[in-house]
């Protein structure tokens, strides 16, 4: 199945080669772990996971690197301020990021190299840049001669002269130009240092990236991807950096995650307008953060809500049931043989249900298309079902059997290609319980109710039935019929 993404550096979607087939390499940019991960930041990290579990899904071999900047500024001065080490902040939020991958079900890397373990790498590509003159060493440290690489600003289709020194660009007067920026800053007293041939000092922000998929890949990968708000300086720098030592494409194809946004302002740890992911986690399932940002393509901002996470807290839970539902009809051998009236047009859908998802995900990681698919054939299953309930008939033998084969691999599927559905429904509704905003009605009132209902449906008495259901439903609790008995949950 061809792939294509919207590729950054060509402003346009194209069709997705790599550099050598059936392989790909891909370098994706971390975090500075100098602060709580708030809901900002992991959007980019399930964008990698959704990224990497397409091309696997694709049986394409990936080699994928995600950098940890472990020294900084910002980490500095937290350190100072705490009077402690910069290992040990970086320690803190990395034990605190690691929680988070494994909580929200996101595949590791299998490199994440670190700019401390890195410097050798660093230096040599600084040694190399000073020798071919796109660097030079001033007083306050080693700098890129910007205007030297000739195709400056073609990621971001900035044109160099118009580029103003500012909120972006480094104001230093040891520099020859004030765009020239950073890649070796001689250390100040109190500040983490290294030896060079300049002198001791520290890594600029960007060289760290060029020098690491340089010693993981060498000059050339397949995918760049991160935040939108890298694109410019972060990614331009990378590239005028590797492209000016190797004189080679730094990335084939850059795939940028559009902005997180909370209630239509942009998220900020200096003003306490963040959401942190121990936050979310005690009001939501982590399952539910994966569906609100799978729901809107990668690539596009996405203003959250809590009434966006509620409203696709229904949707998971929606998904839940149907799984139940269809284990339940999977589970069943009592079946009428003889019964023509479904004729299993639904269920023999299911063998095509996971090739048009992945047609949408090869189709520049579009989810939100082939979830949209999914609930789709949701809704038919159910209207279905609801016909042959009222008729008091049952599936066919020969649609359960497609069902015992079909349904597991396409559950497993959902799994790995998505991330989604990974416990047992029932797993799930119990673990729900703990975040549900409660009903006034009891658990027995409700079980009456189930009752009362239960004798209406044998008596044939819709109406009735329907009213019960309705009832329940207006005090938030929702039911759900299958061949093993009425189930219940209270909505949030």
């Amino acid at each position: 199945m061809a792939i294509q993404f919207f590729n950054t550096l060509s402003g346009k979607k194209e069709p997705f080669k790599s550099l050598q087939n059936g392989k790909v390499t891909m370098y994706c940019c971390g975090v500075t772990p100098y602060g709580n991960t708030h809901i900002g930041h992991s959007r980019t990290f399930f964008s990698y996971d959704l990224l990497y579990r397409t091309l696997k899904d694709q049986d394409i071999d990936v080699a994928w690197a995600r950098n940890i900047t472990d020294v900084d500024d910002k980490i500095i001065n937290k350190a100072n301020n705490e009077n402690v080490s910069c290992s040990q902040i970086v320690s803190r939020y990395i034990s605190e990021q690691n929680e988070m991958l494994e909580l929200f079900n996101l595949i590791r890397p299998q490199h994440e190299p670190k700019v401390t373990e890195t410097i050798p790498e660093i230096i040599n590509l600084i040694e190399n840049l000073i020798q071919k003159e796109y660097a030079y060493v001033s007083k306050s440290g080693v700098y890129y001669r910007v205007r030297k690489f000739d195709e400056y600003g073609k990621l971001s289709k900035n044109k160099i002269n118009d580029l103003k020194v500012g909120a972006r660009i480094e104001v230093d007067e040891a520099k020859e130009d004030a765009l020239d920026f950073a890649l070796w800053k001689f250390a100040k007293v109190g500040e983490i240092f290294w030896s060079s041939p300049w002198g001791d000092g520290r890594p600029g922000w960007h060289v760290e990236c060029s020098a690491m998929i340089h010693s993981l890949f060498g000059d050339s990968i397949d995918i760049h991807m991160g935040g939108r708000d890298l694109i410019f300086p972060h990614h331009e720098a990378e590239i005028a950096q590797s492209e000016g030592a190797s004189g080679k494409p730094l990335a084939s194809t850059w795939l940028h995650a559009g902005m997180v946004t909370l209630y239509g302002e942009k998220m900020s740890k200096s003003t306490n307008h963040f959401v942190a992911i121990k936050d979310f986690l005690s009001k939501y399932p982590s399952e539910v953060l994966r569906l609100v940002f799978l729901s809107v393509s990668y690539g596009q901002p996405l203003d959250f809500t809590f009434e966006l996470t509620t409203e696709n807290l229904k949707k998971l839970a929606r998904l839940y049931r149907f799984v139940s539902l269809v284990d339940s009809y999977a589970e069943q051998t009592n079946l009428n043989p003889s019964l023509k009236e479904f004729d299993g047009v639904i269920f023999a859908e299911l063998s095509n249900l996971s090739f048009k998802m992945k047609e949408f995900l090869a189709d520049d990681l579009n989810s939100n298309g082939a979830l949209a698919t999914f609930f789709d054939f949701i809704k038919g299953v159910n209207t279905q079902l609801a016909r042959l309930e009222k008729l008091g008939q049952k599936l066919r033998r020969e649609d359960s059997v497609l069902l015992k084969t079909k349904w597991p691999e396409f559950k497993n599927w959902i799994k790995n290609a998505l991330g989604l559905l990974v416990d047992e429904p029932k797993i799930f509704f119990e673990n729900l319980r703990k975040y549900n905003l409660g009903s006034e009605i009891s658990a027995e009132d409700i079980e009456l109710k189930i009752q009362e209902r239960t004798k209406a449906r044998s008596n044939k008495d819709w109406i009735k039935s329907d009213a019960i259901r309705d009832e329940l439903l207006a005090q938030g609790v929702q039911i759900q019929d299958s061949p093993s008995g009425t189930k219940w949950i209270v909505l949030i």
